[in-house]
């Protein structure tokens, strides 16, 4: 019997316990996804018409336990067609679907990688092969398969795009390049491909070439008003101060109601020290009424923020804090904002002062609240805190976890952990249905602080692992979680994965280093320790324990002088913190 009639007759529904009749439950899609199989369960000519013929309802039987969920049935079904038809490619390839609807990956790459090998030119091998090495974070072998599939279909755009995604992920980034240049070269306004080289030459500083990729997107997207910002901004990257000037006044001028664009106005002047300009346009902005004031509040918090990282800045937030105040005499809010400043540069004085006004012109502000709370505590005027919770309960009994949080808080800083603890397990506890996630995710920090303090690790770590539940992207908790995991020499490969994200979601922390270098460490991987370590020290961080590990690495690697030299001077600094 030919393949057609074959397929005819297992198909058609000639009584209600054939196998064909598994087929009435399945959608369009996937009776097409099993016709694909069963061709290519075919298309080798390798062996007999008799032996395909006895073999093909076990492995359309196999195929229908797959779709039908029963993945290890399916498994079981194919490794006996497989049994009798090694050089089978499609055998191999549906074995490795199995695998990966299952969740085990490498076994469904191994079957897959063994699939390619019988059928190297095959497009639909090479795309999932790939898709599946990605999925394993094998980026560099999921480019090598793109691009083979993208030179088997030269025409598909597509496949060179995913592959210079991928080649990005594998930190390749020269060669990510040149993939999203063929394809731009195939396509000349492939925009997704435009996009990624836009995005590959700031990161490498190659301004020039980025203003003119970036006005090449404009042409197809002259609406776009981030586009317009971001070639002003590459203008001034690249020295042309006039036309960086000019596009960014343009955009504002047609776009008043763009903050964004103001913003990168303002960096504009600030950071070329245009102090009469900045005012100037400052002025404009304000009093334009375009703007709603919660987001000028938003840009005037970034000009604060930004200001304790880059004295530049200072000069513009007391200026846009000042416009604001002017204009809003009566806005607690603003004087929360005032405080917030003063109290970044150091100010706590002037800080407590404008807080305790917050409070006078809006006791409803728990916000304010919060900020003199904190304040008193910080100069030491713990009384006077315990006071204001009190009064701050009276004033906002619905905020009762934020008060909880702030007496624990309290609690362990003025060395009472135990009672902490308990006032922070009542926080917890009665802020399960909280929404303000942020308070319930600080309350939890505070209180994995407190039990570590008692020494409760593993309360301590499960109140870690509450915050990365409920915000999986908290550095701190990843960070305290990985070296408590570390010291106590457990579960070190999820530390490592913690302290991995903690330090690839803020690279400059000298704290998150020193923590992903000491569970190397542990790890046994004392070279990968050393230069972790050695970067912690060389971005500033000056503490004892991070002297310490370093010191441990080097006797390791047998470094006995530098063992010895670290080793000292994190004794010196515990002397001197001891004084």
């Amino acid at each position: 019997m030919g393949r057609c009639s074959m397929l005819r007759r297992i198909m058609r529904p000639e009584s209600p316990h054939s196998a064909s009749s598994s087929f009435r439950w399945m959608s369009g899609l996937r009776l097409v996804a099993a016709w694909l199989l069963i061709s290519m369960f075919w298309s080798i000519p390798a062996r007999a018409a008799a032996d395909r013929e006895k073999l093909m309802p076990a492995y359309v039987q196999a195929l229908l336990l797959d779709m039908k969920g029963d993945y290890w049935g399916a498994i079981d079904g194919l490794g006996k067609v497989m049994a009798a038809l090694p050089d089978e490619p499609a055998v191999r390839f549906s074995i490795s679907q199995s695998y990966r609807r299952l969740g085990v990956p490498d076994s469904a790459k191994v079957y897959a990688e063994s699939a390619l090998k019988l059928d190297p030119a095959n497009p639909h091998y090479l795309r999932y092969l790939a898709g599946l090495s990605h999925e394993l974070r094998d980026y560099e072998r999921a480019a090598e398969l793109y691009g083979r599939a993208a030179g088997l279909e030269p025409g598909r755009t597509g496949l060179l795009y995913l592959q210079g995604l991928e080649l990005m992920s594998a930190n390749q980034p020269e060669k990510a390049m040149a993939v999203f240049e063929k394809a731009v070269t195939i396509d000349p306004y492939n925009e997704k491909a435009l996009t990624q080289i836009l995005q590959l030459q700031v990161s490498l500083k190659r301004y020039p070439e980025a203003v003119e990729t970036c006005k090449k997107i404009l042409e197809i997207e002259s609406g776009n008003l981030k586009l317009r910002m971001m070639l002003g901004e590459l203008y001034a990257k690249n020295g042309q101060t006039e036309l960086a000037h000019a596009t960014l006044k343009g955009l504002v001028e047609s776009e008043p109601a763009y903050v964004p664009g103001w913003t990168a106005l303002f960096d504009f002047y600030i950071g070329a020290n245009r102090t009469a300009d900045f005012q100037r346009e400052l002025r404009v902005f304000l009093d334009s009424g375009t703007v709603p004031a919660e987001k000028i509040d938003a840009l005037a918090r970034l000009f604060i923020a930004r200001s304790g990282k880059n004295r530049q800045y200072e000069g513009a937030a007391r200026e846009l804090i000042g416009a604001l105040m002017a204009r809003r005499p009566r806005d607690g809010a603003l004087f929360v904002l005032k405080g917030v400043f003063e109290l970044i540069h150091g100010r706590e004085r002037e800080a407590r002062l404008n807080f305790s006004k917050a409070v006078d012109l809006d006791s409803g502000n728990a916000e304010a609240w919060e900020y003199l709370i904190t304040t008193h505590s910080s100069m030491k005027e713990r009384q006077t805190a315990y006071g204001l919770i009190r009064k701050a309960r009276k004033a906002l009994p619905g905020e009762s976890l934020r008060w909880k949080l702030l007496e624990g808080s309290l609690l362990l800083q003025t060395g009472s952990p135990k009672k902490a603890v308990e006032v922070l397990e009542q926080a917890v506890g009665a802020g399960k249905e909280n929404s303000d996630t942020p308070l319930l995710v600080r309350a939890h920090i505070t209180l994995a602080l407190a039990c570590d303090a008692l020494g409760m690790k593993d309360r301590s770590r499960q109140a870690y692992e509450m915050v990365l539940r409920l915000d999986p992207h908290n550095t701190l908790a990843m960070n305290n979680l990985a070296y408590m995991l570390a010291e106590e020499g457990i579960r070190l490969n999820q530390a490592l994965f913690l302290a991995t994200n903690a330090v690839m979601l803020e690279p400059d922390n000298g704290v998150y280093l020193d923590t992903l270098g000491w569970v190397n460490f542990k790890l046994g991987q004392y070279e990968r320790a050393r230069i972790l370590l050695e970067r912690a020290v060389g971005i500033g961080v000056d503490e004892a324990e991070v002297y310490r590990h370093l010191g441990e690495v080097y006797r390791k690697l047998g470094n006995e002088p530098k063992a010895r030299e670290m080793l000292e001077k994190a004794r010196a600094l515990e002397v001197k913190s001891d004084k």
